[in-house]
């Protein structure tokens, strides 16, 4: 037989627990109570169903028994059931009866969680903060805590810890079995490791990248990443004590290196390269042609650059501090966003390529339309001091409410 009565009680719990009752705010005496309606309750109004009878017989004992109150229509009782009231004075009593656990008792556990783990990490801090003030104002925390299951919530901050303190390069199978003993326990909980991470990281960190691009800030990858290079300079494989040579004028669609390998590059001392030219996206770089006899190199960049290949540039500046380095992107704000992390994370002065007034005017029957969000975040970046030159372009990307992508650009060089 259905449980009718527990039904109920269960019901008028949880709105208890979502009251002002729950969080003492309440300055007028409301009563706890839940509708007995054909949302809330349609096996009462199904005639077919024959529960009509069972309802009233089990509803009555749990009021018999001082758990709540029956309010009848019209005060005909035993006829028609308008709604049931929570009886605050045997609450403790009700969550017993149901074997449930009080919200307080809930909150109290992820509590001891969080003082668990507070002092390990600067943005974990930050995610315990905003959990215990919602917690303080009653407010909800299942966006990210399921409250009954707190294993689950200390096995999140131990993946966010984990992440936040990873400094060897692994797969994310990898740092799951060092961790969890499970190479599939981290993937789980990734996802909303990563956005607990990127939200509360400040300053909008992370705003343009994704789940991929956040772990690999971390020296975490899902898979192999690669460095793709194309151009008419040589660099060099260190295998142990040997070191191979690789003239990039022999392939014309470029070559790509593992991240795993990048830190065994070595660059020729002859063919030095003049310019060096990072792209953002993969389909430029395979459009990209050189014009001339210049040495360039062509670094595929793939959106935001990661740790690797941010190592990979840095190395690069050094053994070539004279040559020029530039940056083609698409223009929009993404673009000169990732131009602008470019140069302050790797401290390599960057200026752009392709990206300027006359190109944008060119090209301009090929855009897509600016969104709210893009008009608004051009506006603040017209305010930022490292835009200045580029200040001019915005507000002709204002004015005509277009954007374009670097792909729709025929030449690259």
């Amino acid at each position: 037989m259905r449980r009718y009565d527990e039904k109920i009680l269960g019901k008028l719990l949880d709105v208890y627990e979502r009251s002002l009752w729950y969080s003492g705010k309440n300055k007028i005496n409301r009563a706890i109570s839940m509708p007995v309606s054909r949302k809330t309750l349609p096996e009462y109004f199904d005639e077919s169903a024959l529960q009509y009878d069972v309802i009233h017989q089990q509803l009555e004992q749990l009021e018999e028994n001082g758990y709540v109150r029956l309010i009848w229509k019209n005060k005909k009782k035993g006829h028609i059931l308008e709604r049931c009231e929570l009886s605050l004075e045997r609450l403790e009593d009700a969550y017993e009866l149901l074997h449930r656990k009080p919200r307080k008792r809930k909150e109290q556990e992820i509590a001891e969680i969080c003082e668990t783990y507070r002092g390990k990490a600067r943005e974990l801090d930050a995610f315990l903060d905003w959990l215990e003030k919602r917690i303080k104002d009653g407010a909800g925390i299942q966006r990210y805590v399921d409250a009954d299951r707190p294993e689950a919530f200390g096995r999140l901050c131990e993946l966010i810890f984990r992440i936040l303190t990873n400094e060897s390069e692994c797969f994310l199978r990898q740092f799951s079995i060092r961790y969890f003993q499970d190479s599939k326990i981290a993937e789980k909980d990734i996802a909303k490791a990563i956005h607990v991470i990127a939200e509360f990281s400040g300053e909008n960190r992370f705003a343009d990248l994704q789940e991929e691009e956040i772990l690999a800030e971390y020296n975490i990858y899902r898979n192999p990443s690669w460095l793709m290079m194309k151009g008419n300079v040589k660099f060099q494989k260190q295998s142990g004590s040997s070191m191979t040579e690789l003239d990039l004028r022999f392939f014309a669609g470029g070559v790509g290196v593992s991240n795993q390998d990048v830190e065994t590059i070595r660059w020729a001392p002859d063919l030095r390269p003049e310019r060096v030219v990072t792209i953002e996206n993969l389909t430029s770089f395979h459009q990209w042609k050189q014009k001339d006899d210049t040495l360039i190199l062509c670094i595929y960049l793939g959106g935001y650059h990661n740790h690797a290949k941010r190592l990979f540039l840095q190395r690069l500046y050094q053994a070539y501090p004279d040559a020029e380095y530039y940056h083609f992107g698409d223009i929009d704000c993404g673009g000169f966003r990732i131009w602008k992390d470019l140069c302050v994370k790797t401290g390599i002065p960057f200026r752009t390529l392709h990206m300027d007034l006359a190109t944008y005017q060119r090209y301009l029957v090929w855009g897509r339309k600016l969104t709210e969000q893009d008009r608004k975040t051009l506006q603040a970046m017209m305010e930022d001091p490292f835009f200045q030159e580029q200040w001019e372009l915005f507000a002709s990307m204002l004015e005509h409410g277009v954007k374009l992508e670097q792909e729709c650009m025929e030449e690259s060089e």
